[in-house]
């Protein structure tokens, strides 16, 4: 969805290949086969947070910004984008006092759930168990 197109373009434009760092120490580039996010693809990832609607231009902007320790905001998730180091705390589950800021939801997203609840669609309407555990239509 126009992932691989930025990947390629950061390669170039950063000089440095797949899991390799700018000479600077500043950029990381690393190729993630999914983002989980389709509904906003393409998107990048900074410190697992989400960068949506990407082009190469914009992904080029962003880590522009990264290496001049420009401000830059997540479009959804924390409302300010925090260190690897921060992250990693958070990955490893300690709290960051951001849970409740931020974007965690957006109209592309937003547009399946009013969908799902026209059609009264529950998660759990999808199938029943019998007494072996299996899943039936």
């Amino acid at each position: 969805m126009g992932g691989d197109a930025i990947f390629a373009d950061l390669l170039e434009y950063l000089e440095v290949g797949n899991d390799q760092t700018t000479p600077d120490g500043k950029v990381s580039l690393e190729h993630l086969e999914c983002n989980a996010a389709c509904d906003y693809a393409p998107v990048v990832m900074v410190n697992w947070e989400f960068f949506d609607n990407m082009t190469p231009r914009s992904a080029r902007d962003l880590v522009d910004g990264l290496r001049t320790g420009a401000d830059v905001a997540p479009t959804r998730g924390a409302p300010r984008l925090c260190t690897w180091k921060q992250a990693s705390r958070i990955l490893a589950g300690f709290p960051d006092g951001q849970a409740t800021g931020g974007h965690t939801a957006g109209e592309a997203s937003l547009a399946g759930l009013r969908k799902a609840k026209e059609q009264g669609w529950r998660p759990d309407s999808g199938g029943t168990r019998d007494a072996k555990s299996e899943v039936r239509p």
